[in-house]
């Protein structure tokens, strides 16, 4: 406990104390223009239990919305966590039945498999993608297939038919196996995602990768080492960084603050925060 005796002492210390307010405010209001500058567009939003993460709560769809309205998130693609933890079909249905309840700039990433003759649906690469989708995720280590051109060849062939990007979990592929699968299909875009743990020792081994592949894009929320962004934009340029809060799981200030914080250009910083995602997305075939 402070105890400061006598008047000037006491006139000092309110004296610190609204000045250190007063930077406070100062700081959060640059922090408010910076983010409505950036538009935020994000890959990574959830709609379900978020099994696995107990201090995560889970979203409704209303929920969402007001989540994104919080934190001034314009637009996004949306995730059911059914389609990792239960089935690709179930979580795939839920997003069909939301979707036309999407607000503006919402769009929804379903969870695909390597098919069999008799999966039932939806899943991707039956037919035509629905209006709504925008990319597909797939668990290849939770649903049990592995990344490789003779197991999910027809998948890739079908997202490159309709220009839709692969995401993917870092935790879920090896190294080789993302790799060869990207120089398999140059011209699929692959997002790779930095969750369920943050690439933090493994960014030797992802920037010879990004390097090699330059279909190969990072998802930012939990790319956290310090000067990682900016080594990125320097070595492989802006364009190569989508951002994705991994809400509800993490707090989206966080995935934010970090593209703020960087020492890049505010053009660069624009592009990451929801630039990049736009483009890919425009260019999907519905």
């Amino acid at each position: 406990m402070l105890n400061y005796c006598g008047k000037d002492h006491r006139f000092s210390f309110r004296l610190e104390l609204s000045m250190t307010a007063k930077w406070v405010r100062e700081r959060i209001e640059r922090y408010r223009e910076a983010v409505n500058r950036l538009e935020l567009f994000d890959c990574s939003l959830w709609l379900g239990y978020p099994e696995g993460f107990p201090l995560a709560r889970e979203l409704q769809l209303d929920e969402l919305k007001k989540e994104m309205e919080n934190h001034n998130i314009k637009g996004g693609l949306v995730s059911h966590w059914l389609g990792n933890t239960l089935s690709a079909q179930a979580g795939n249905k839920v997003l069909l039945a939301r979707s036309p309840m999407f607000k503006a700039h919402m769009y929804s990433i379903w969870t695909g498999l390597p098919l069999y003759p008799t999966d039932a649906p939806p899943l991707p690469g039956m037919g035509t993608p629905d209006k709504c989708m925008r990319g597909v995720r797939i668990f290849p280590s939770s649903h049990n297939f592995i990344l490789e051109d003779w197991v999910i060849g027809s998948l890739c062939e079908w997202l490159l038919l309709h220009n839709l990007p692969l995401f993917v979990w870092h935790t879920e592929v090896t190294w080789t196996s993302l790799h060869r699968l990207a120089l398999r299909y140059p011209n699929l875009i692959i997002i790779l995602e930095t969750q369920t743990k943050k690439i933090l020792y493994h960014t030797r081994v992802l920037f010879a990768l990004m390097r090699e592949c330059p279909n190969i894009y990072i998802e930012t929320s939990n790319f956290v080492g310090s000067g990682y962004i900016e080594h990125t934009v320097h070595e492989f340029g802006a364009q190569r960084l989508i951002f994705g809060s991994f809400l509800p799981v993490n707090d989206p200030f966080v995935a934010i603050g970090m593209i703020i914080d960087s020492e890049i250009h505010e053009n660069d910083k624009k592009l990451i925060a929801s630039g990049n995602l736009k483009r890919i997305i425009r260019e999907v075939a519905i």
